[in-house]
């Protein structure tokens, strides 16, 4: 009797330790995941701003674009693109966008990052037609036709570039208000660019450090008081220099 008891006993000890043992594999497996690294690199990108570190998202998102097995997930050559875009690792950073695009054809998000590479490479045809794309599937984004209203200023487009922004000319925030009034004051539409511009810099003073970051998914939390005091300085040259006028 008590030899099988004990027998018994050890079988069951054996039983816990195989099942303790296929329970971390089944969790090393899920860590390993390309769609755990995936969410890993975003908790470090922004999705949770105290824990905010492009190096440690980029570490999760590169795994995730390129696992070992499977398949990338879609938006990890996105992500990872965007990662190198705040490094300023332009060629990186178009080197992921279009692998992701032919990875994921329809993610129209993609075009974004691409206008905003081509942009600061000072490629600003390219840059346009990668926000027109991404203009194309979202009509009504403000902060798309932003950009490419201003890519449109530098090369001198200035019509083209108020046609991009009326649209959401009536979104009241300071880049809207600012952009549109400096194309209006352009066009020497004095009156229509001092309304633009006063109601950009009322949008800016009531907007807080968190609300201007919004706009800006993926930089560094640390950085949005920085820039937001920087966008009440453009605006308040641009008003001063309407009233030079």
């Amino acid at each position: 009797m008590q030899s099988s008891s004990n027998k018994v006993f050890i079988d069951k000890k054996n039983i816990y330790r195989i099942l303790l043992w296929l329970g971390v594999c089944l969790l090393a497996i899920f860590v390993l995941l390309p769609t755990t690294q995936y969410k890993l690199g975003n908790v470090f990108f922004g999705s949770v701003p105290a824990l905010y570190n492009v190096n440690l998202s980029q570490y999760f998102f590169l795994y995730a674009a390129y696992p070992p097995v499977g398949k990338a997930p879609e938006f990890a050559h996105y992500q990872l693109s965007r990662t190198y875009f705040i490094q300023g690792k332009l060629q990186e950073s178009l080197e992921e966008a279009y692998i992701e695009v032919a990875l994921y054809p329809d993610n129209i998000r993609t075009y974004y990052i691409l206008g905003l590479t081509y942009g600061y490479l000072n490629q600003e045809q390219e840059a346009i037609k990668a926000f027109s794309k991404f203009i194309d599937g979202n009509p009504n984004s403000w902060a798309a036709r932003n950009d490419k209203a201003w890519l449109q200023f530098r090369i001198g487009d200035i019509k083209e570039a108020l046609e991009t922004v009326e649209p959401v000319a009536h979104v009241y925030n300071p880049w809207i208000q600012n952009t549109y009034g400096i194309l209006l004051l352009n066009l020497q539409r004095n009156e229509e660019a001092r309304r633009a511009l006063t109601l950009a810099h009322s949008a800016v003073l009531e907007m807080t450090d968190s609300e201007w970051g919004a706009a800006y998914p993926g930089n560094d939390p640390r950085t949005y008081s920085t820039g937001r005091q920087a966008l009440i300085q453009s605006i308040e040259s641009n008003l001063k220099l309407l009233a030079e006028e």
